[in-house]
């Protein structure tokens, strides 16, 4: 009897080690969690940029810009000509645009207008509040009085306080 409880003791450790093993070898340690859905949005002291959004499918090199929409703060009947709204985001050289949109000065006599988006490839290596601090939005435009102006509007996370307390 009591060599009966050994064999099946003994049984039941080499059935544990086995099955440990194959787990080990055969299934991944660690998650990847290259897949996210990020809204952002930036405001300065003329322009605002809404609903700015960015998708990472972590599939092979598969990423997506969403559209934003472009609000002028001031009086839209100052403004002139065309505007010119170009995209910085975390692209490894940073210095030329992911993406530009132009809009008829006129065609925010209505309010907030809408861009489209286009494909980028991200860095893989870089984290959500990397992404945060590398995405910019310059908007040229110019006045009635003929003057060229230029507005930086640094963007950021558009969520809520207890969410972004989960983001690393």
């Amino acid at each position: 009897m009591k060599l009966k409880l050994t064999w099946v003791i003994g049984m039941i450790v080499i059935t544990i080690v086995l099955t440990f093993a194959v787990v080990k070898l055969y299934f991944p340690t660690t998650i990847d969690n290259t897949q996210y859905l990020l809204k952002m949005s930036g405001q300065g002291e003329e322009w605002k940029i809404t609903d700015y959004q960015l998708a990472w499918l972590g599939v092979g090199e598969n990423g997506m810009a969403g559209s934003h929409s472009v609000s002028f703060l001031g009086d839209v009947n100052e403004l002139t000509g065309s505007v010119k709204v170009e995209v910085y985001d975390f692209f490894k050289d940073g210095e030329r645009p992911s993406g530009a949109s132009s809009f008829v000065a006129e065609s925010f006599e209505d309010g907030p207008v809408k861009a489209g988006g286009g494909g980028f490839y991200p860095d893989k290596n870089l984290s959500i509040r990397d992404i945060e601090s590398k995405t910019s939005m310059v908007v040229n435009w110019t006045t009635t009085d003929g003057e060229q102006h230029q507005e930086t509007i640094q963007m950021e996370l558009d969520y809520d306080l207890p969410i972004m307390s989960d983001i690393q």
